[in-house]
């Protein structure tokens, strides 16, 4: 599950979606069946969905946005079967379960584009995150994978001592006291981070820039914070901050991902696993941002 799911239930994600509606965004599952003109899958495949049913590569365009699965009116994936093209579908990493697989789409790929895709993080780079969602912990494993120094934001020390312990976090603040930006940047010498993966948006997007080392980049990805930010133009232009949006990524990047899981033997990290007949005890605890990592919803026979 994922925070976009909850907009996308709340009519807040863009145009409302018609009625009745399948929500979901991303899935793990078996092929059962294949058209006569494929030749990548052959049933029985253990397969994860891009984002996207039509963007396969390359840059996005207005037509392919609209293939949004589970939001732009596109029915999602909480159904028993469903049906895919071809190239929105990618091998799933041999040491992964369904569960595992289930949280690569869309938490994975976004922190995989704001990390390595469009954030270029290199070894030694210093890398701020926000919170403790799906995202950020992807974020995390990710961006130690490729050798550099996470340092995250989070309200609670519960968290804060499980992100250090089993995620390599260097150091987290606390993003109540405002004075957390200068915290940063004396922790880093005064120099600052070279990379912010901005899940909040709002006014914690104002504060990231000022935790920002000269040439960083700025993955913003979500609006956890709210949609409005009040900021100085100069915070940008005086540290000449590169800012990219992010809205998922190509199976492509996906199939990218997938093979740097495989590599690294990444293992996802799942919260809680819900069955189909509470998914809303699931959007529940989805919103009281209890989690850590994923929440994952299961298929019951």
């Amino acid at each position: 599950m994922n925070y976009r799911d909850l907009l996308v239930a709340r009519g807040k994600y863009g145009k409302a979606p018609p009625e009745p509606f399948i929500a979901g965004s991303d899935m793990a599952g078996t092929v059962l069946k294949v058209g006569r003109d494929v030749t990548r899958f052959r049933e029985g495949a253990a397969v994860l969905n891009a984002p996207f049913k039509h963007w396969p590569a390359g840059k996005i365009n207005g037509d392919w946005m609209q293939s949004l699965i589970g939001g732009a009116g596109v029915n999602g994936i909480l159904a028993e079967r469903v049906c895919f093209p071809a190239d929105a579908l990618v091998p799933m990493p041999s040491h992964f379960s369904f569960h595992e697989g289930a949280t690569l789409p869309i938490a994975g790929l976004t922190a995989w584009a704001g990390v390595m895709t469009h954030g270029q993080v290199k070894a030694g780079e210093r890398v701020l995150l926000h919170g403790t969602g799906g995202v950020s912990i992807f974020a995390a494993q990710i961006a130690r994978i490729a050798g550099a120094q996470v340092i995250m934001t989070t309200s609670s020390e519960e968290k804060a001592e499980v992100v250090k312990e089993r995620f390599g976090v260097s150091e987290t603040f606390d993003y109540r006291d405002e004075s957390w930006p200068k915290q940063v940047r004396a922790y880093t010498d005064g120099r600052g981070v070279d990379l912010v993966v901005d899940v909040a948006g709002g006014q914690t997007f104002t504060q990231s820039l000022k935790a920002c080392a000269l040439n960083a980049r700025i993955s913003l990805i979500g609006i956890l914070d709210g949609y409005e930010s009040v900021l100085n133009p100069f915070d940008i232009i005086g540290r000449q901050i590169q800012i990219r949006g992010i809205y998922m990524e190509s199976a492509q990047e996906l199939a990218a991902l997938a093979g740097a899981c495989e590599i690294a033997q990444l293992k996802p990290c799942i919260d809680r696993v819900f069955s189909l007949d509470h998914t809303l005890e699931a959007f529940e605890y989805l919103e009281s941002q209890q989690h850590i990592g994923k929440i994952v919803i299961e298929m019951t026979s």
